[in-house]
C-alpha cells in the first residue's frame, strides 16, 4: 500500500502543537496542499454529538477524518462511525497516533480507509468499572453489544471474522493488526492509496514518539529475513538470549542445542556437559531475566565459523533471595553455521548498576524500538524491524513482571510498571 509520510508527519506536528488530551473532540488541521483534515482526538463518551463532527466536516470542507484516541464508549464510536460514512469522507490512520479498542469502529466508518501496519487495535469489550450488573444481566449486555457490532461490521463492508479476533484478544491487552490482516478483513480500502498520494509536502519538523500498547504483530521480513551466513547468526543470537530470557525449562533447553560437544568457555576447554552446568546454576541463582543486545551493537563476520560480538543489558531477579541484578555485558561468540552451534564463548561485564530496582536499561531499549517503530513511514526494513524488536523486548518484561500500561489508561498515557 503507498503511504505519503510527509502527509503523516505534517499531521502529527499540527495535531501535537494544537491539541491537548481530554474529550472527543474535532479539530480541522488545514494542510499546505489547501486540503483540510479533522482529527477526532479524545475519549469516545456516549454524550458525544455527530453534530459536532459535521459541522467541521461541513465548515472546512474536510474530506478526511483521522484519529488519537484510545476507544471508550461502543454507542458513540458506532454513531460518530455512520455519520462519517453518511458524509462521505475518508478515514486516515497513522501509526505515529493512536485508534484502538471502539476507536476502531469509527475509523471503519470511512469511505475509503488507509492505515499504517500496526496502526488500528482491537480487543475484547469491558464494561466500565462503575457499572453494576448481575451475571445474567452482563452476559445479555454482551450478546447486545456483539450483535450491533456484527451488524455494523456488515454495513461498513468488513469482514465480520474481525469481531473473532477481537473477542479473542483479553479486555487488558490489545491486538494491533498488521498490513496484511487489515487488507484481509477490509479494513483499509485500494482507493485510500490514491487519496493519500494526492497530498503535499508540508513543513515538516521533529517530534517526541508516542508511547502505545506493545502489541503490533508486524510481518518478518526485511531486515528480519535470513539471507546469509551472517543474517543467519545474528538471527541464531537473537533467539538465544530470547530463549535465555525465558523460564529456566525454556532456557536449558535451548542451551543444550545451542553448545558443541567440547567449547571453550571463557578461555578453558570445557566438555558440553559443563557448559549446561554453568548455565543450570546460574537459572537457579536467577529465576527471572532479561537479556537484550543494544540494537547497532552487533558485529558479525563469517568464514568457517561465525565470530558474532555485542553489547548486551540485563535484569535479573531472584525473589528467594530479594536480589537484583542490572547492567551491560560484553559478549563474544564463536558460532559454527554448519552445525548451528557455539564452539566459543567469553565475554566480561561492562557495568554493573548498584541499588537499581527497575529493569530501565530495558524499557530504554522497549522505548528506542518503539520510537523508531511508530515514527517511521510505511513498511521499510527499519521500521519493520524495529516493530519485531520491541516486541520481542516486550516479551521479555513481561516474563521478568513487568507490564504495559493500566486499566483505563489511553495509549499516550501507558508506560511500563511492576504488575501488582
Amino acid at each position: 500500500m503507498r503511504r505519503n509520510g510527509v502527509l503523516s508527519f505534517g499531521l502529527i506536528l499540527l495535531l501535537y502543537s494544537q491539541l491537548q488530551a481530554g474529550a472527543v473532540e474535532f479539530k480541522s488541521i488545514p494542510l499546505d496542499s489547501g486540503q483540510t483534515v479533522v482529527i477526532l482526538k479524545g475519549k469516545f463518551e456516549f454524550e458525544d454529538k455527530t453534530a459536532d463532527l459535521e459541522a467541521a466536516i461541513r465548515s472546512s470542507g474536510a474530506k478526511i477524518v483521522t484519529f488519537d484516541s484510545g476507544g471508550g464508549n461502543i454507542d458513540s464510536a458506532l454513531r460518530i462511525g455512520r455519520a462519517i460514512r453518511s458524509l462521505g469522507v475518508s478515514t486516515i490512520q497513522l501509526r505515529a497516533m493512536e485508534c484502538s479498542s471502539a476507536c476502531t469502529l469509527a475509523f471503519i466508518g470511512g469511505v475509503n480507509r488507509s492505515a499504517e501496519p500496526g496502526s488500528i487495535g482491537v480487543h475484547r469489550t469491558s464494561f466500565s468499572g462503575d457499572v453494576n450488573l448481575s451475571g445474567h444481566e452482563a452476559a445479555a449486555a454482551v450478546q447486545d453489544i456483539t450483535a450491533r457490532i456484527m451488524t455494523y461490521m456488515i454495513e461498513m463492508g468488513i469482514d465480520p471474522r474481525l469481531l473473532q479476533l477481537s473477542l479473542s484478544t483479553d479486555s487488558g491487552d490489545m491486538r494491533y493488526l498488521t498490513g496484511k490482516e487489515m487488507q484481509q478483513y477490509n479494513i483499509v480500502t485500494a482507493a485510500a492509496d490514491t487519496l493519500v498520494s494526492s497530498f503535499e509536502k508540508p513543513v515538516v519538523k521533529q517530534f517526541p514518539p508516542v508511547a502505545r500498547s506493545p502489541n503490533v504483530d508486524e510481518p518478518i521480513k526485511g531486515a528480519s529475513a535470513v539471507h546469509t551466513t551472517e543474517d543467519r547468526a545474528r538471527k541464531f543470537v537473537d533467539q538465544y538470549h530470547s530463549a535465555w530470557s525465558g523460564t529456566n525449562r525454556v532456557a536449558i533447553a535451548f542451551m543444550e542445542k545451542a553448545y558443541g560437544t567440547g567449547v571453550k568457555f571463557y578461555g578453558k576447554e570445557i566438555s558440553h556437559a559443563d557448559v549446561l552446568a554453568e548455565k543450570a546454576a546460574f537459572v537457579e541463582r536467577w529465576p527471572k531475566r532479561a537479556y537484550s543486545v543494544v540494537d547497532g551493537s552487533e558485529r558479525v563476520i563469517c568464514s568457517s565459523v561465525c565470530q558474532v560480538s555485542g553489547t548486551v543489558e540485563w535484569f535479573a531477579r531472584s525473589s528467594a533471595r530479594d536480589k537484583l541484578s542490572s547492567g551491560s555485558a560484553r559478549f563474544e561468540l564463536e558460532w559454527d553455521p554448519s552445525t548451528s552451534q557455539i564452539v566459543s564463548e567469553s565475554g566480561k561485564v561492562i557495568q554493573t548498576d548498584k541499588a537499581e530496582k527497575t529493569p530501565r536499561r530495558i524499557i530504554g531499549q522497549w522505548h528506542d524500538q518503539d520510537g523508531t517503530c511508530r515514527g517511521r513511514l510505511g513498511d521499510d526494513d527499519k521500521t519493520l524491524r524495529a516493530c519485531d524488536r520491541r516486541e520481542e523486548i516486550g516479551a521479555k518484561l513481561e516474563n521478568i513482571g513487568w507490564c504495559y500500561g493500566r486499566p483505563g489508561e489511553y495509549g499516550y498515557q501507558m508506560n511500563w510498571h511492576a504488575c501488582q
